[in-house]
């Protein structure tokens, strides 16, 4: 036996590296092999990601794509309703790459289903453009409506149940004062019934009580930022309160969205339309007729006037002789259109025609509040009538009206200012909250010294050098939650290098939000998570948006915005030299 030699071939075999395989192993494996079109060795590579992990459902997401990607929708389905029936009963991704199997194979009515589905758990979600746009050609294209005909019959059901709960029905019949009792009392029972907090904000419009209502509408915007018609109720508060140009992000935000609910719908389209974006509303009550069967009485109204006022007199007249078409509609469309034909005769377009979304009560704007939006710095400071009335609501408004105004004079950024913030201090007991934002507002306007401070008990005197810039997030309990989850996450994932730059970086941006028009802040998961994503962007550190979205449990698309709303914010402080 030749002994060199076999001991030649035992050091080979010695200097072999093993190789360690897992499921990330072959994920990575798997995610070449796709990048290289190499579909066979792709699905091979994701089927043992499924051995080694069974029970993670994103490598059978990703084996149900290769499968997809191949042709083989069928195989894929049973992949993704594995995921669904065993694994992970609320991945909402699931039932949109059913959908898109569904559509593959033909099957329709399975399709529109799954797409409904996919949209109904998460209609702000990563896929949600591409599924409404499948949603609109399944109804136009292939025929269909029977599905979405039988979910809305569904969801209708579901909404006449709940508006016994949430005191709707109250509304309905103009009991306001009625309906005020009752959902005070709803709310003090179950303070997250966030849809009786908003037909109470709707009461306390209706009645008058315009403060209330628009703290109640933030109160749900503040913990539901994407809730529909919080946001509608508010932009239309702000609207009437102080003029469309303040309401406009608002606005924006309904413009980007369609929701599949009948009612829902219909009250975007009307909210966008009482803003005077008249076109935008068309197009929106346009789109809501191509889905619907049979446009009802009230679609068919909306379309026209929103033409009429639009100067769309063609588009008005079709629709309101339509409506015509019912013999009990026939006097109302006639008479709409003996308007449209006089001011198409004299000229006189566009005309001003009502949604039929009529506020009871007509609110007149709080004089002070709609000048504070409306005027120049500038011009604050030359009217001594005003400045005036800033003192007046400074001493004797609400907290709200407090806040604003004190907002205002950080604007002015003037010796007056100062002075007038030092006399609030000094002279009014007042909530802390609004105390503490007089403090920042005066260490923002570099105010020098000491201020006394009244309290209930006696006065107490404060030097402005002692207050930190981290001080910001005593004004709101998220503020420090999201500070909380991010230096915990920084602590977990050994990044404690970043911590400081982390909290700098969160306290700017509190800085700049706090002094302005208060808006809704959302969850502190949202805020965290991009936050974090900024922050390991920019010290290239590798993270995704997704682990942190799982890390936090909200969707993708959240961390995104969050992110981007954090890094114009802090490039906007950049260019003015704050950072």
């Amino acid at each position: 036996m030749d002994v060199p030699k076999k001991n030649e071939r035992r050091r080979r075999y010695n200097n072999v590296i093993p190789i360690h395989q897992s499921a990330q192993y072959f994920h990575e494996r798997g995610l070449k092999y796709l990048q290289k079109n190499e579909l066979e060795k792709a699905l091979r590579a994701f089927r043992k990601t499924v051995e080694y992990e069974p029970r993670n459902p994103i490598n059978y997401c990703n084996l149900a794509g290769v499968l997809s990607e191949l042709g083989d929708f069928s195989e894929s389905n049973k992949v993704l309703f594995h995921v669904l029936h065993h694994l992970a009963p609320d991945m909402a991704e699931c039932q949109f790459y059913l959908a898109n199997n569904y559509a593959h194979l033909g099957e329709y009515d399975s399709a529109e289903e799954h797409v409904l589905r996919y949209l109904d758990a998460d209609p702000d979600g990563e896929y949600a453009i591409e599924a409404e746009e499948m949603l609109e050609l399944l109804l136009d294209e292939f025929g269909g409506g029977a599905v979405y005909r039988r979910w809305e019959q569904e969801r209708l059901e579901v909404e006449q149940a709940a508006a016994k709960q949430d005191g709707r029905h109250l509304l309905e019949q103009g009991e306001f004062e009625s309906a005020i009792v009752w959902l005070e009392k709803l709310i003090r029972d179950n303070p997250d019934n966030h849809a009786a907090k908003n037909n109470l904000s709707l009461a306390y419009f209706y009645t008058g009580q315009s403060d209330k209502a628009m703290r109640m509408s933030e109160s749900v915007l503040e913990t539901q930022p994407d809730n529909l018609h919080a946001i509608c109720n508010y932009a239309v508060f702000m609207n009437h309160r102080y003029g469309r140009e303040r309401a406009l992000p608002y606005f924006e935000t309904l413009q980007r969205v369609f929701p599949l609910n009948y009612d829902l719908a219909m009250k975007v389209g009307t909210t966008l339309g009482l803003a005077g974006l008249h076109a935008e509303a068309l197009q929106y009550f346009l789109r809501i007729a191509r889905i619907v069967v049979d446009a009802d009485d009230a679609l068919r109204h909306s379309i026209a006037a929103a033409a009429a006022n639009a100067g769309r007199a063609d588009v008005a007249r079709v629709w309101w002789r339509k409506m015509g078409q019912e013999d009990e509609m026939k006097s109302v469309a006639d008479y709409y259109l003996s308007l449209l034909d006089a001011a198409v005769e004299s000229n006189a377009l566009p005309l001003a025609v009502s949604y039929q979304y009529e506020l009871p009560l007509q609110m007149e704007y709080v004089e002070m509040r709609r000048r504070l939006q409306e005027m120049k710095v500038d011009d604050w400071k030359a009217d001594p009538l005003f400045r005036a009335s800033l003192a007046w609501g400074l001493r004797h408004g609400s907290e709200a009206t407090r806040q604003a105004i004190i907002r205002a004079l950080v604007l002015a950024a003037d010796d007056e200012s100062v002075q007038m913030l030092r006399t609030f201090l000094r002279e009014t007991v007042t909530d802390s909250k609004t105390q503490s934002l007089v403090l920042l507002a005066l260490v923002h306007l570099q105010a020098q010294g000491e201020v006394e401070v009244r309290q209930s008990v006696g006065s107490v005197t404060v030097r402005l050098d002692d207050i930190p810039a981290e001080a910001v997030l005593g004004m709101n309990e998220d503020y420090q939650t999201v500070w909380h989850l991010v230096d915990a996450w920084l602590s977990e994932h050994h990044h404690h290098d970043l911590g400081l730059v982390a909290l700098r970086t969160w306290v700017v941006y509190l800085q700049t939000r706090v002094f302005s028009v208060p808006a809704k802040f959302g969850k502190p998961e949202i805020w965290a998570s991009g936050l974090l994503y900024l922050m390991m962007r920019y010290h290239r550190i590798a993270v995704t948006q997704r682990e942190l979205a799982e890390a936090f449990h909200v969707s993708t698309s959240s961390v995104r915005k969050a992110s981007l709303k954090l890094e114009e914010t802090l490039l906007q402080d950049v260019k003015r030299g704050q950072v």
